[in-house]
């Protein structure tokens, strides 16, 4: 008898113990997916899908001409239930119009990583925790594929592939098209070269490995100084990186004055009240030559292993300006574009 009770204590140990794992790996998000592709250097989804852990799928949505920004979202349906397991790969198959070639590949997802986010959350501009709801990809030439999660105000890169390039027939990407291959890619490109390019980037030179440059990361702090002699109510920062990450969030945030590695910034958001509760902001957009010759400058030719960003604003409220400090120099930001506004109430 005692043998007995034994053995159905340890079935009903091994069913909860599974039952709690099952529960573990099934947990469930409010996402989307969505994708991507880095301004002027159009991309075409032909086919992709996202993998679950409950064995289903959830398609990425194809047909449109991506370009909406390195990080940005893209086309994005509403498919299947709002609240999905994580994902734990990805197939794709896409156009790069400029180069005219064909990429694709099969990928696994750091699911660990995809689920600690989505557990954390991150701290918004009303210093409240919210949540990611979207999983995007990004499609740059070169066949380089780059995944973000993205909420609201926040956007972190959790990993990046290695697409293959892989062969197309006019019947597989366009089956209701008269032309062949080579015609309708070169149709499509001139349209869009005509219509939305316009001369604003070498169509004959696309700069393979740029989007590779801009995940390298520095050790930067950040610094916020206002030089009023009142009190000031600082409420509201964001940063937005050429990686295609960014936060907005409250000041008080642990991230901003967190001692880490980051990418080079690629613009700034600000917002603030003074003492007589009049609302302003600024908005710096860095140029990216020149923010990228310094950080390189100071840190690799000049073997500096930690610099600060200061943003400084006057005691009128009025004017900004952005300084890298490092050791015992400071370099002033002279091309970026700085805008300070007195917000209305």
């Amino acid at each position: 008898m005692f043998i007995k009770n034994v053995k159905k204590l340890f079935v009903v140990l091994l069913m909860t113990a599974s039952c709690n794992s099952q529960q573990k790996t099934m947990e469930k998000y409010e996402w989307r997916p969505t994708a991507n592709a880095p301004k002027y250097y159009a991309a075409e989804i032909i086919s992709g899908d996202f993998y679950l852990e409950d064995g289903s799928s959830v398609y990425i949505p194809k047909g449109h001409t991506l370009m909406t920004g390195w990080g940005k979202t893209g086309a994005a349906h509403f498919v299947g239930d709002d609240l999905k397991p994580i994902p734990s790969k990805f197939d794709i198959k896409w156009v790069s119009y400029l180069e005219e070639k064909f990429y694709g590949g099969t990928f696994q997802l750091p699911k660990e990583k995809i689920a600690t986010l989505f557990r954390k959350g991150y701290i918004d501009e009303n210093n409240q925790k919210d949540n990611y709801s979207s999983i995007v990809l990004g499609l740059a030439p070169g066949g380089i594929i780059s995944v973000w999660m993205l909420g609201a105000g926040n956007t972190i890169e959790i990993e990046r592939f290695q697409a293959s390039e892989i062969e197309m027939t006019i019947k597989e990407f366009k089956p209701y098209v008269s032309k062949t291959l080579d015609e309708y890619l070169k149709t499509i490109k001139s349209i869009i070269i005509e219509e939305d390019i316009k001369g604003a980037v070498d169509v004959n030179n696309i700069p393979f490995g740029l989007w590779d440059t801009y995940r390298k990361k520095y050790n930067w702090n950040l610094e916020v100084i206002f030089k009023s002699e009142r009190k000031i109510n600082f409420h509201a920062f964001g940063l937005e990186f050429f990686n295609g990450e960014e936060f907005y969030t409250h000041p008080t945030n642990d991230l901003i004055k967190a001692d880490t590695e980051r990418p080079v910034p690629k613009a700034a958001y600000l917002k603030w009240k003074d003492v007589n509760d009049n609302k302003f902001g600024a908005k710096v957009f860095f140029n990216e030559k020149e923010i990228f010759q310094l950080f390189t400058n100071v840190f690799d030719k000049e073997k500096i292993s930690k610099a600060v960003v200061s943003f400084k604003i006057d005691k009128y409220n009025s004017n900004l300006e952005v300084f890298l400090e490092a050791k015992d120099k400071k370099h002033l930001l002279t091309k970026a574009r700085i805008k300070v506004y007195e917000a209305s109430n």
